[in-house]
């Protein structure tokens, strides 16, 4: 897996589950904006691996990879 801050191997994972790699395990991280909402995002999990989704969701079904 990929850090969702820098894209660097994620060794860890933080306080929200999201993978990250040890320069970031303590800092809070920003989240980005939905290309179709412009809603706030949130890491999700599926059986091909992890994304930002949409808050929104199911509402609208942005994606961003990671």
């Amino acid at each position: 897996m990929k850090c969702v801050e820098c894209g660097a191997t994620a060794t860890k994972m933080n306080e929200e589950e999201m993978p990250v790699c040890s320069k970031h395990s303590r800092s809070k991280l920003k989240s980005p904006k939905c290309p179709e909402c412009g809603l706030e995002m949130k890491v999700r999990k599926s059986k091909y691996g992890v994304f930002w989704g949409c808050m929104a969701f199911p509402m609208c079904d942005g994606l961003r990879k990671i």
